[in-house]
């Protein structure tokens, strides 16, 4: 579901700047339109490069994918491509998994979160970005995914999309096998126990129960 907001609309009533960003990065700000507020990504004040050719880029890819993926509970509905380098998504009032007590959350969030990748990848995309200090919150008890701006569609590929989802898409499994360890080792599967030995095998920092 889109929205009427504007870039003009959105810079106009800007209420707070989260992110000035550098080297490439975009600046990410909060805007009200309405009753509703917004969280803008914006290249527009950014040098000719970073705007015409990272800006293009991430922009579009968002954008894409958020209108690829409409439809999936648990992804923010409210989004627009407020020009070829602004994007505005809809403020979820809540707080990132990495800020939520280990004692507070338990397999029906992490269900929630298996429930959200798993249809992402049942239409042939991949997050790639999964962290939950930054894009996993946590709002009434409702888990949401958000920022796709690293997100691909290895489905689209001819023949092959299937299985190059499944592979590169191991990425985010490694993310929810490292949620469920945290809060729900029990959910862990003998698969994924098994994905979680080899991982702590070969990386210097382990997941484990805190």
């Amino acid at each position: 579901m889109q929205t009427n907001l504007t870039y003009e609309d959105a810079r106009s009533n800007s209420e707070m700047v989260l992110i000035k960003g550098r080297f490439y990065k975009a600046d990410v700000f909060v805007t009200r339109f309405g009753a509703e507020r917004f969280i803008v990504k914006d290249y527009t004040q950014k040098g000719f490069w970073e705007r015409n050719v990272v800006g293009r880029l991430v922009i579009s890819r968002e954008a894409n994918a958020y209108a690829a993926l409409t439809g999936i509970n648990g992804l923010p509905a409210r989004f627009k491509r407020l020009s070829p380098f602004a994007f505005a998504l809809e403020y979820l009032e809540g707080k990132d998994l990495g800020a939520v007590e280990q004692n507070d959350i338990g397999p029906d969030v992490i269900s929630q979160f298996e429930r959200i990748v798993k249809e992402i990848h049942g239409r042939g995309w991949v997050h790639l970005d999964l962290h939950r200090r930054t894009n996993i919150l946590l709002v009434n008890g409702k888990v949401y995914i958000v920022d796709l701006a690293s997100a691909l569609h290895p489905g689209g590929v001819l023949l092959i999309g299937r299985c190059l989802t499944r592979m590169i898409g191991l990425a985010d499994r490694l993310s929810l096998i490292k949620l469920k360890t945290i809060f729900a080792p029990q959910a862990l599967t003998a698969q994924e126990r098994t994905w979680l030995r080899i991982r702590n095998s070969i990386m210097p920092t382990k997941w484990e129960r805190p």
